[in-house]
Formats: structure tokens, sequence, C-alpha cells
């Protein structure tokens, strides 16, 4: 078993900050629900999403659900992604009163890696505006 500590950073790649509007689709069992997010911070890995439920009608969003799927689709100029997503954390941010979630990029095809890292180039380097 993995040895961490509560508080420990542990991000495979390095995050960015942005300020980019999408879409998480998820499938339950007998329901599916389109819902728009706020992507507040992106690497190659995953992302940090801004959400203001996790309710979905008799349904909501729970880390690790084997019965559940989730789709992360951004629209940007630049380059469009859609990847399926797993909900790895979660956290309530009552200030905004909204949710936090914590998404892993899973099986991301190599052509929406590559629109990824050239997203992150640019991030990194200014040319968009975040």
């Amino acid at each position: 078993m993995a040895d961490w500590k509560l508080g420990t950073d542990r991000r495979q790649a390095e995050r960015f900050k942005v300020a980019w509007t999408g879409t998480l689709t998820c499938l339950f069992p007998n329901h599916e629900e389109n819902v728009e997010v706020k992507v507040t911070e992106v690497s190659t890995t995953g992302a940090r999403l801004e959400i203001e439920t996790i309710t979905f009608g008799p349904y909501h969003i729970v880390i690790g659900s084997e019965s559940s799927r989730f789709t992360l689709k951004v629209s940007l100029p630049e380059a469009a992604i859609w990847t399926p997503v797993r909900i790895v954390w979660y956290s309530t941010d009552q200030e905004r009163d909204s949710f936090n979630l914590g998404v892993m990029f899973l099986h991301a095809s190599e052509e929406h890696l590559a629109a990824i890292k050239r997203l992150l180039a640019d991030v990194a380097s200014g040319n968009i505006a975040l």
C-alpha cells in the first residue's frame, strides 16, 4: 500500500491554472446528464473542475464508482478536448457554494493527448489567455 499523508501533493504532472468552460457528461445506470463545469487547473494527466452540484436526479457523483462513467469535453479556439475521466477526489467550496472535482484522464487518444500537450505549452508560454 502506498504510504502518503493527508495534504501530500500526489500530482503526477505539472498543473496549470486556466479558466475554461466545459461539459461533464455523466452516465449513470438509466440516466444521462450533461453538466456545465469550469476547468480551473489542467495537466497532461488530469484536471480540477468546479461544479455546482454533485447530485443529478436520483444519482450523485461517487469517487471510484464502477457503475458510472464520465466524459469531459472542452472546446477552445485552439483545440478540443474530449476524454473519459475518473473522479479521484472532491471537496466543497463553501465560499462559492460549489464543489471541486479532481479528475484523471482515461484512455485519451494520442490525438487528444497531443492536443492537451499543445494547449499546455501555449498556456505555459502565455500564448493562450487563461
